[in-house]
């Protein structure tokens, strides 16, 4: 039986310089066609720097990058766009002066044919924009619009969609929906690759995660084993000395 191969690899990679100094150290990381992965730690530990340069708006100038088992280490963020792994960053993620359907459009530009019928699609995956597509993308609440960049990131039928910080800023009911959404994506045959500072709501949601502390690695294990690991939870997840890990509720996936 052949090995199970990823879908996306980092292996050595060190970088994102700040004065010549690397940020991030030595990472090796897989990605999975088949699950999503979350990548949590304190601030200031390099996680969406290491985003960045995995979809190219970094260089990745130590190590090495590989998408479906092609090297893609000097490849640029168009590039990888193009060959099917979707970006939607933290911040200026949606034109706030057009409407849902013109925001797609535009994700949907480098599409040469079926660009009515992707739009149909995508937008039944979010049934808050598909009820109201011509509504100008400024009037949307601030889950609404991580939905919408997520939606034009879908535009292009990408097999890995990489999201930097999805929940930030969002009340616990909207990052719920936004998880569920994600995890719908995900269902859909979509590897996702997460960078998340809600981190205890992010694993419950999660196949697999990575801690990273210093801009290095510090911890691998699945998103359940984190949940449930009392030393993960006092110093990551914001549990008491006495926690004994977190209990999943109603709000997990099925």
């Amino acid at each position: 039986m052949s090995e199970r191969q990823p879908l996306f690899r980092v292996e050595a990679f060190s970088g994102g310089y700040v004065d010549g100094i690397d940020i991030i150290h030595d990472v090796e990381l897989d990605l999975y066609r088949d699950e999503i992965l979350t990548i949590i730690g304190p601030n200031g530990a390099g996680k969406s720097t290491l985003l960045k340069a995995i979809v190219g708006a970094l260089p990745f100038e130590r190590g090495r990058r590989s998408f479906q088992g092609t090297d893609v280490s000097g490849w640029s963020t168009p590039r990888m766009i193009e060959a099917g792994i979707g970006y939607v960053p933290q911040v200026d993620n949606v034109f706030t002066s057009m409407s849902i359907r013109e925001n797609l459009e535009m994700g949907g530009y480098m599409r040469q044919e079926g660009l009515r019928e992707r739009i149909a699609e995508v937008l039944a995956m979010f049934p808050d924009l598909e009820s109201r597509p011509g509504e100008r993308a400024s009037r949307l609440s601030g889950g609404q619009r991580q939905m919408l960049a997520m939606a034009r990131a879908l535009m292009l039928d990408p097999v890995m969609l990489c999201l930097d910080e999805p929940t930030a800023a969002l009340s616990p009911a909207a990052r719920g929906e936004l998880l569920g959404r994600i995890y719908g994506i995900h269902m859909s045959g979509v590897g996702i690759l997460m960078v998340e500072q809600n981190a205890t709501e992010a694993l419950v949601w999660s196949d697999r995660a990575v801690v990273m502390v210093d801009g290095e690695k510090v911890l691998e294990d699945s998103g359940l084993e984190m949940l449930t690991s009392s030393a993960v939870g006092q110093a990551f997840l914001g549990q008491g000395e006495e926690g004994e890990g977190f209990a999943l509720d109603e709000g997990s996936p099925p």
